[in-house]
């Protein structure tokens, strides 16, 4: 996790890596339960599906850019699928830490900057959308994180830089966080296949439909083969 603070040879690899590390498959379900037309609602603010497909398009633009340029070894083309539910989870971390940020008067701790600068440098080819997208959510755990530890500062008093300090006042920030939590909604529709759980944003089988075929039981593995993913339609298909 990025804190307030860092080693300098800590740095982000390219956003490729972010995506093959991060990414989760979405399910199959229905919007059981949740307002029409919302990715997400937690708290007071709602998610729009628009806005997660507007987000994964941009954000997997800029990891086929990044494929295209890394020195790593790739994984080949994911399913879009797994872009969209990794964006749902990281956008509804940012709509969390934000109304956590505005109920105590906080902004997230430094780290979050640092990460920021990082991603930006690591982008800085990209075009401007791609590269907010691509921050908005690669960033968005650092974003929830260093707002925990900024109100785990202030509700303790203990503004130290140390790892000690920093983690106490992390988990004292999570604690802030299952507790607002407890007061208000949080949830993910379940065709992203997240379940949401004391601030974690977590991948979990929707309950709601199963895989019969073994063509969809593909789909349904976290690492799906290249022949699932070949099959897939292009427009569902990333690289």
């Amino acid at each position: 996790m990025i804190l307030t603070r860092q080693s300098r040879s800590r740095r982000p690899g390219a956003i490729v890596g972010l995506a093959a590390v991060g990414l989760v498959l979405s399910g199959c379900g229905s919007s059981l339960g949740i307002h029409p037309g919302s990715a997400a609602v937690i708290g007071d603010e709602t998610l729009s599906m628009s806005t997660i497909d507007n987000t994964s398009t941009l954000f997997c633009t800029v990891y086929v850019a990044q494929s295209q340029s890394s020195q790593q070894q790739q994984s080949g083309p994911l399913p879009m699928g797994s872009f969209r539910s990794f964006a749902a989870a990281s956008l509804s971390k940012r709509l969390l830490g934000q109304q956590l940020a505005d109920q105590y008067g906080v902004e997230p701790a430094p780290g979050y900057q640092q990460a920021v600068t990082q991603y930006e440098q690591a982008l800085a080819s990209s075009p401007a959308d791609e590269r907010e997208a691509a921050i908005e959510v690669a960033g968005a755990d650092a974003y929830l994180q260093n707002v925990e530890v900024a109100i785990g500062q202030q509700l303790t008093g203990n503004t130290g830089q140390s790892n000690a300090d920093l983690k106490a006042a992390l988990e004292r920030g999570q604690v802030a966080t299952q507790d607002w939590l407890n007061d208000h909604d949080a949830f993910i529709d379940p065709v992203f296949g997240i379940s949401v759980d004391g601030g974690a944003f977590t991948p979990q089988q929707d309950q709601t439909s199963y895989p019969l075929s073994s063509f969809a039981s593909q789909g349904a593995q976290a690492q799906p083969d290249a022949g699932f993913v070949g099959s897939l339609p292009v427009a569902q298909v990333c690289g």
